[in-house]
């Protein structure tokens, strides 16, 4: 894609639960769930997607943003973010120059999407612990399927 690749906006009426998800530690613990905002975005970027949640930010609430490079460090994080605009277009015209806010906004809006799904599961089932609670709503959309006893906690990553 080209140099010019526009930054990252997320909404900033679900800035408390991005500052909470990648800037807090997991309670009992030295480490955080999100250890950065793009991880926490891309996770998002996928529930939104899975879920079919893709919600357009409410600028008027103001928005936030990270460096485009932030992507760039993360081939992974980076090819999601292309992903996700081809999936929903269907098309791999999305991917010539000159389209790379189009798919910004469409990781963008599923981003928005899926942080208020997260936002309002934690509010819904209480947000103490917002590590089980992920588990529990990726157990309950049926991403989770765990067989045998509850996995460790500390050791799994998002």
């Amino acid at each position: 894609m080209a140099d010019r690749a526009p930054n990252i906006n997320r909404s900033k009426l679900h800035e408390d639960l991005v500052q909470r998800l990648s800037m807090q530690n997991i309670p009992g613990s030295d480490r955080k769930l999100f250890p950065t905002i793009r991880e926490l975005l891309c996770f998002a970027a996928l529930l939104g997607f899975s879920e079919e949640r893709r919600v357009p930010l409410d600028r008027s609430a103001g928005v936030e943003d990270i460096s485009y490079q932030q992507f760039e460090r993360d081939p992974a994080a980076e090819d999601l973010l292309w992903t996700i605009a081809v999936a929903e277009t269907q098309d791999t015209e999305v991917l010539r120059e000159g389209e790379e806010a189009r798919c910004a906004e469409i990781f963008e809006e599923y981003a928005n999407g899926g942080l208020a799904l997260i936002k309002d599961f934690l509010l819904r089932n209480g947000g103490e612990y917002p590590d089980r609670a992920l588990m529990a709503l990726l157990k309950e959309r049926k991403y989770l399927q765990l067989s045998h006893a509850e996995p460790d906690l500390a050791a799994i990553k998002f």
